[in-house]
């Protein structure tokens, strides 16, 4: 499994990570933008960021844009991501952080080619599950 921290901003991720790449150096290795996906957004929203991955030295920044009409909260705006590389695996221990918390979107295949769910721990901590299927 590996570990990265995810953050979430209100229409500034891009501007955000390029200003962490300024302080850290490293680069962005991947970038999709919500205009470049199947998902239903503002035509005014489609140049902002579904997902970036930016790499320093040995460390990855997950980060997106909210998507519109989900509220943004300083404190509120990161999550804990796990790459699983088994999908068993991955579902042990998504049922066992669900216990006492909230799924906010269960496990499922998606179109990325992952199997994807979210949730948040009855400790208020917020985790994203992610299994590559290919």
């Amino acid at each position: 499994m590996v570990l990265n921290p995810y953050l979430s901003f209100n229409g500034n991720c891009e501007e955000a990570i390029n200003f962490y790449k300024g302080v850290f150096g490293g680069e962005i290795t991947q970038l999709s933008r919500f205009g470049e996906t199947s998902a239903p957004v503002p035509d005014d929203y489609k140049d902002n960021i579904m997902h970036i991955a930016y790499r320093f030295d040995d460390n990855t920044i997950l980060a997106s844009d909210l998507m519109p009409g989900n509220p943004f909260v300083i404190g509120n705006n990161f999550s804990l991501s796990v790459d699983v590389m088994q999908i068993m695996e991955m579902e042990k221990a998504f049922d066992k952080l669900a216990e006492g918390g909230k799924v906010t979107m269960p496990l499922q295949d998606t179109f990325w080619g992952a199997r994807f769910g979210m949730l948040t721990d009855k400790f208020g901590v917020n985790w994203l599950f992610n299994c590559d299927l290919n």
